[in-house]
């Protein structure tokens, strides 16, 4: 069960949503000192339970994604991938036609190589994937849920909305994702690097026996 996997004893709580104080922006009608980031954004509630009830696989963790791409913790086993190389992490990311650019956007958390087949076995999302050693993962923004300023209403779509830290429309948003910008790409491709099982490729510059990969 992947880290940042939620389970269905965790289900988000809907909280009443207001006015904040100030006028700009939402907040929740009982809003405790938790509720916000140091950037004083808005996030969903979400009770941590890991373990409990049954894996809900598409479904992730809002704070355990937070705490993972914050701490450059593996999204599968929650290893810490700094410890194994503080020079650059590997991100393993969903196929959209091109490889992984500079600059790119992404809520995924980084993936240590042990389990980067095992990320691409079992995770739908990520049967067809693109990777990149990235030197540079920076905070970027949040992702979440729109509010209308005058109705005070989540704002119909399916896609969560992403906006960047200084932007004021952060205010008007309840966040489910932290962002990152992924700086100082190498991406790799299957023609190149280390290659391992199920077409994850690793880059170059880090070299693993294949036993240590393949368990």
């Amino acid at each position: 069960m992947p880290y940042v996997a939620a389970w269905s004893a965790e289900t988000a709580h809907a909280p009443v949503v207001v006015r904040h104080r100030t006028g700009h922006g939402i907040g929740f009608a009982d809003e405790g000192p938790f509720d916000r980031d140091a950037d004083g954004v808005l996030w969903i509630r979400q009770p941590i339970a890991r373990g409990s009830g049954r894996p809900l696989f598409p479904t992730i963790h809002a704070l355990r994604q937070r705490r993972a791409v914050s701490r450059m913790l593996c999204q599968v086993c929650g290893a810490d991938t700094l410890e194994q190389n503080p020079e650059r992490q590997l991100f393993v990311l969903k196929d959209v036609g091109r490889p992984v650019e500079e600059g790119e956007l992404t809520t995924a958390a980084p993936v240590c190589p042990p389990c980067a087949p095992i990320a691409v076995e079992h995770c739908p999302h990520l049967r067809e994937h693109v990777a990149a050693w990235v030197e540079r993962p920076l905070p970027w923004g949040v992702a979440g849920i729109p509010y209308d300023r005058h109705t005070l209403l989540p704002v119909p779509g399916d896609d969560l909305v992403k906006v960047a830290y200084g932007d004021p429309a952060r205010h008007w948003l309840v966040a489910t994702r932290q962002v990152l910008s992924l700086n100082g790409c190498t991406a790799v491709f299957k023609d190149t690097g280390y290659l391992l099982p199920s077409g994850v490729v690793v880059g170059p510059r880090r070299t693993l026996p294949r036993e240590a990969v393949t368990t």
